[in-house]
């Protein structure tokens, strides 16, 4: 099953989002870059409000990855109660400084996901070293947020070795990235664990403006029905066996 994931940026969006029952809340601030942190208002007052019901995750900023108040930033953003950080790898590689200051707060059960940028990927195969780290889960965005998708970025079978090699290490896979609703069904067949969405979901597609409810009921009903047509297929290919296909 590939959930949703709806980025927002306050506390109305927070809500309009819970309302249609996203899967994961996403915080960021998209005035404030790719991976822009909300204020620490917002995110815990968002945290109250879900309430447990649902997975919160928030970024850090666009933190360089070797700054050396990267572990701050992610120990800061923990402690406000959220369920998943974020922090964004701006670069080609995964520095040894990086992957150690990940690896220290995954250590004080801090649940962290590295956003990747098409942008930067020059062999997915170069990721094994930041996947068999401590994080929980990984997920591919992009850096350019023009009227360009992920799937206009990168070719399906890069995709699809991403996903594969994520889920052997057991992370969590997502995909994110000037998502379109048209980009769904090719998405669909890769088996993320999520896919995210920020402009699909605001008036006029423009990631800075406000969220639309028609918009996110319209790409949260278009999950669900993806979904159950999938769950449907596999039903049809095996035997249902203590809920897993035999």
């Amino acid at each position: 099953m590939t959930g949703m994931l709806a980025s927002v940026a306050s506390f109305e969006e927070a809500k309009i989002a819970l309302k249609h029952k996203v899967d994961i809340i996403d915080l960021k601030n998209p005035r404030l870059g790719v991976l822009g942190q909300l204020n620490e208002e917002i995110i815990s007052s968002v945290v109250e409000l879900v309430n447990s019901r649902i997975p919160v995750s928030a970024t850090i900023g666009d933190v360089k990855p070797n700054d050396p108040k990267l572990s701050n930033r992610i120990i800061k953003t923990a402690n406000l109660g959220v369920d998943f950080v974020k922090v964004g790898l701006f670069e080609k590689k995964a520095s040894n400084y990086f992957i150690k200051k990940i690896d220290e707060c995954s250590k004080k059960n801090i649940n962290i996901i590295v956003v990747l940028f098409a942008e930067n990927i020059v062999d997915i195969d170069l990721l094994h070293l930041l996947m068999s780290s401590n994080i929980r889960g990984i997920m591919l965005d992009t850096k350019s947020k023009s009227n360009h998708s992920l799937c206009d970025i990168m070719k399906y079978k890069t995709l699809n070795h991403f996903i594969r090699l994520a889920k052997s290490y057991n992370l969590i896979t997502g995909l994110a990235g000037s998502l379109k609703i048209e980009d769904i069904e090719k998405l669909m067949p890769l088996k993320p664990d999520y896919l995210g969405f920020r402009g699909a979901l605001c008036a006029k597609r423009e990631r800075v403006n406000i969220i639309d409810d028609s918009a996110v009921k319209a790409i949260r009903d278009i999950l669900l029905k993806k979904n159950v047509i999938n769950y449907k297929n596999v039903i049809n290919e095996g035997v249902i066996i203590n809920g897993t296909v035999a």
